[in-house]
């Protein structure tokens, strides 16, 4: 390598980590930098002070985190699992494929660890109130290369403070040596100097190794491939990969910004490279690309919580001290702690005794508490996270509507930036998880999946008939006869031995199954999967209605809100199966009626001619040669009926 420390690639690198631990104006008089930012959020959520634990007396300080649980709050109310992928198709008519392919889409999430993906995105969305996110490629054990998601580490990362994604993002990456010396597709030049620079013996050192991706002229690769650039090269641009090394190992010892005095190794360059991030914005801020998490709209909460807590603990720490006061000069100097013990009498001049002293602040110190309580109100407003979506007990005077109220609205909140996250992970599927897995699902599989009882059913269903099918073909073949009890039996037959494997079935996907399928895949985010208790509350309520109205389809508007209903409880009970039911219940009702309104005509048995009352008992099972007497009826005896 010729010039190692003078390349183009190498300047641009410095200039934007000067930009990056510079501010920026949003407007005259207000500043942002998005490093102190970072740095303010991660000591925080460490619950640590910017300025050191110690006060100005060497006393450790308390630290009164209230940002933490509000993160937890909002994380709860914007939970995803690997459960809620839909995939659908715009066709309308290909519900099974996409039915299996949604199986085949949550089985790779599974066997990838997807689910602990979504949870660090969830949370890093919260915290931060920005989500970038990477794909890359891991080689498994078979040499195969696995698609990932990562999610980079803010306090690792150097971006443009205005225009995050579609500018250069550095990535710092503190490889083992090991690590870098067997990367063989890296410039082993530039590894060599490397070693040189470092004087190392072992090799477990972790050396800073930043990955760069963004745009920039062609002249800045051709300078690393010892070529000469043309004027049109340092005009044109191109998406680029570098990775430069810091000669240093000392990161456990040494700040990370004063290692950028260091000269910077190119090891690896990539022209036209793919691009592998994607950013998400929490709440949106005028003038930066930065956005607004749940830490920084906690931040003055929890500096001056801090500071009230720091004063309470200094007055409790004043107040609880046991001091006396008196005038007698025989007492004076002396210490009640160490100098006297139970019982002990002191003697003092005439009418100068010992008292005590009152050191209480003025005011007492309950205003201590009142604005600790002033400062978490602030933070619960600005964050919507309010005590009865904390799921906290109300007091005994709030009333049950407000409380129902406070809940809808801090909800309504959490839905829009639940919607987003869910939009956000559509686009990632879109983007980067379907095209890999339309390669890696077009061979033939097995897909091995535990189902619903809604969806064991219809598989169910479907297999018996389908292996009842092919035995009464053969049957038919062979030329046997196959009634429709042998048929039935084949049927169960089958079902018995499916489930033999309880909820978990075994489905071969033939090869290409998926290739002429234009579907989507959609994250359903509705928020109550975690809600079982008002699920259950919705339920109840729903079958409350469909079995207190028995005329509920004879009624067209009323069945209509009444399948309204359903729909927007987001109890997931399908609205077709629920008419189908009304209709079949309907059509029972009415046959019901069409029997009970027949004619029925009653006659007592001894007013029967002889021949009728023989013909009766032959009808009873009883064999009569000839009719007996009538025997007297009682007041109020049974009577034959007959229709």
């Amino acid at each position: 390598m010729k010039n190692t420390y003078n390349y183009s690639i190498c300047k641009e690198f410095q200039l934007l980590n000067d930009n990056y631990n510079d501010s920026i104006t949003i407007v005259e008089g207000l500043l942002f930098r998005q490093k102190e930012l970072i740095r303010t959020i991660e000591y925080y959520s460490n619950s640590k002070y910017l300025n050191g634990q110690l006060d100005e007396l060497g006393r450790e300080k308390p630290f009164y985190n209230i940002i933490n649980a509000m993160c937890d709050v909002e994380n709860a109310a914007k939970d995803i699992d690997t459960k809620d992928v839909q995939a659908t198709s715009d066709d309308g008519q290909s519900y099974i494929d996409c039915f299996l392919l949604a199986k085949d889409v949550y089985e790779w999430m599974k066997t990838t660890g997807f689910s602990k993906t979504l949870n660090d995105m969830r949370d890093t969305h919260t915290r931060y109130g920005t989500l970038l996110v990477k794909k890359y490629f891991e080689t498994d054990e078979d040499g195969k290369k696995v698609l990932k998601i990562g999610i980079p580490e803010w306090k690792n990362l150097l971006t443009d403070q205005v225009d995050i994604v579609n500018n250069p993002i550095a990535e710092c990456h503190y490889m083992p040596l090991k690590d870098i010396i067997e990367k063989e597709s890296w410039d082993q030049e530039g590894i060599s100097y490397l070693l040189e620079k470092l004087k190392v013996s072992g090799y477990n050192h972790r050396v800073p190794v930043f990955e760069i991706r963004g745009y920039f002229p062609v002249s800045f690769i051709k300078e690393l491939d010892d070529k000469v650039p043309s004027a049109k090269d340092k005009i044109t641009f191109t998406y680029q990969l570098y990775h430069l090394a810091i000669p240093h190992t000392n990161i456990n010892k040494v700040e990370a910004s004063s290692m950028f005095g260091e000269k910077l190794i190119p090891l690896y360059w990539e022209n036209n490279t793919d691009k592998i991030y994607k950013c998400l914005i929490r709440k949106k801020k005028s003038g930066r690309g930065f956005g607004v998490g749940v830490s920084e709209e906690g931040e003055e909460a929890q500096v001056w919580t801090n500071d009230t807590v720091l004063k309470q603990f200094r007055a409790m720490e004043f107040t609880t001290k046991v001091v006396g006061q008196t005038a007698s000069k025989k007492l004076k100097g002396r210490n009640l702690l160490n100098e006297v013990d139970d019982g002990t009498i002191l003697e003092h001049e005439d009418n100068k005794p010992i008292t005590a002293l009152t050191l209480l602040p003025a005011g007492g110190l309950g205003q201590y508490s009142a604005l600790i309580s002033q400062w978490f109100t602030q933070f619960e407003r600005a964050t919507s996270a309010y005590a009865a979506q904390r799921g906290e007990s109300p007091s005994s005077r709030t009333a049950a509507k407000l409380q129902v109220a406070v809940i809808q609205q801090s909800g309504s909140v959490m839905n829009s930036i639940r919607e987003d996250l869910g939009i956000f992970l559509t686009e990632i599927f879109t983007d980067w998880i379907m095209p890999y897995l339309a390669k890696e699902l077009s061979a033939e599989h097995i897909l091995s999946h535990e189902f619903s009882i809604d969806e064991l059913r219809e598989i169910d269903k479907n297999f018996s008939t389908h292996v009842a099918n092919d035995m009464a073909k053969e049957k038919m073949l062979s030329g046997e006869i196959v009634t429709a009890e042998d048929y039935a039996n084949y049927q169960n037959q089958s079902l018995q031995r499916i489930q033999l494997t309880k909820a978990t079935r075994f489905l071969k996907v033939p090869k290409d199954y998926y290739k002429k399928l234009k579907a989507k895949i959609t994250f359903n985010i509705t928020g109550e999967q975690g809600d079982k208790q008002a699920i259950a509350e919705v339920l109840t309520n729903i079958m409350k209605i469909y079995i207190g109205n028995p005329q509920l389809i004879t009624d067209p508007v009323l069945t209509e809100i009444f399948l309204k209903i359903v729909e927007v409880s987001g109890a997931k009970i399908s609205p077709a199966k629920i008419i189908a039911g009304l209709q079949a219940r309907a059509a029972e009702m009415a046959k019901n009626q069409e029997t009970g309104g027949k004619i029925s005509e009653s006659i007592n048995f001894k007013d029967l001619p002889e021949s009728g009352k023989i013909q009766m008992a032959a009808q009873a099972g009883i064999k009569l040669e000839s009719a007996p007497p009538a025997p007297e009826v009682p007041a109020g005896a049974p009577v034959l009926n007959s229709q």
